[in-house]
């Protein structure tokens, strides 16, 4: 039965709602496999952590076995029983979703995981289930949480120390001569002011400080500033929209002649409607 064997010392951890009678049956069967010299230690899961096991006093942790069946084992279960199972003892659970539970032993520490097939229910535990109940077990390591071993061939690292006497004459650097020209410029204060809400230099969606219009205006000059110095790679921007690049500075400006300065009609200004 789960893998319990003859003198083992075996923990229960059941949920509610669970029914009675199938929790002292288990137990009963239990005992009646491990024999006098085991003992069997029953748990409800919410007061798992206060049960104060000490630590690697367990061989066999069953949880999960009795219904309600879930897709997940609770966590503090997993962590539980990773406590309280001696190094290389077991942990058996039934699950409707192996895959899932599979991921969160592993995850919790435990190795050898295995599926041995679908659980052993009675009549009642398969009445009102919906999906397969798998059986599932794992280990713990066979090494306390926390221990550390040495490696073949590592040898002890010297034990030097470093030492200063500060009486001697020393050459230090001067401070001041590590610092360069740019680390002595002072900043724009333009450029430090960033936006209450965000806390960068980029206005926030409902933006009331001014920050968004100088952050248009600073991107209209950048533009400008590009056009002024643009060179043309086709040599047709000045022919008009139909011949420039998507890309193009001067799209939806006027045709102009090369070196002229792009400048609007007074038709163009004026309101036709």
């Amino acid at each position: 039965m789960f893998g319990v064997s003859t003198g083992q010392r075996v923990m229960l951890v059941w949920s509610q709602p669970v029914n009675a009678e199938d929790l002292q049956s288990l137990v009963t069967d239990i005992k009646s496999t491990i024999g006098s010299e085991g003992k069997v230690s029953v748990e409800n899961s919410e007061m798992l952590s206060s049960s104060a096991h000490p630590g690697s006093s367990i061989d066999h942790v069953l949880a999960c076995v009795l219904p309600p069946f879930l897709a997940e084992c609770p966590s503090n279960v997993l962590t539980e029983a990773l406590q309280v199972i001696r190094p290389g003892g077991s942990l058996t659970l039934r699950t409707t979703a192996p895959s899932t539970l599979r991921s969160a032993l592993i995850l919790a520490g435990f190795t050898s995981v295995s599926q041995t097939g679908d659980a052993n229910l009675t009549d009642e535990q398969k009445r009102d289930l919906s999906e397969s109940v798998v059986e599932v077990t794992c280990k713990k390591p066979n090494f306390e949480v926390g221990s550390s071993l040495r490696l073949p061939g590592a040898k002890d690292a010297p034990q030097t120390t470093w030492s200063l006497n500060l009486d001697d004459d020393l050459d230090l650097d001067n401070p001041d001569d590590l610092l360069t020209e740019e680390d002595l410029t002072r900043p724009d204060p333009a450029s430090l002011k960033v936006c209450g809400t965000t806390g960068q230099r980029k206005a926030c969606k409902n933006c009331a400080c001014g920050l968004k219009e100088e952050l248009e205006g600073e991107e209209q000059v950048k533009k400008e500033e590009e056009r002024k110095n643009f060179k043309s790679s086709c040599g047709s921007c000045y022919l008009g929209d139909a011949f420039r690049c998507a890309s193009c500075p001067y799209m939806g400006m006027p045709a102009f002649k090369p070196g002229e300065k792009v400048k609007l009609s007074d038709t163009t200004l004026k309101d036709t409607t």
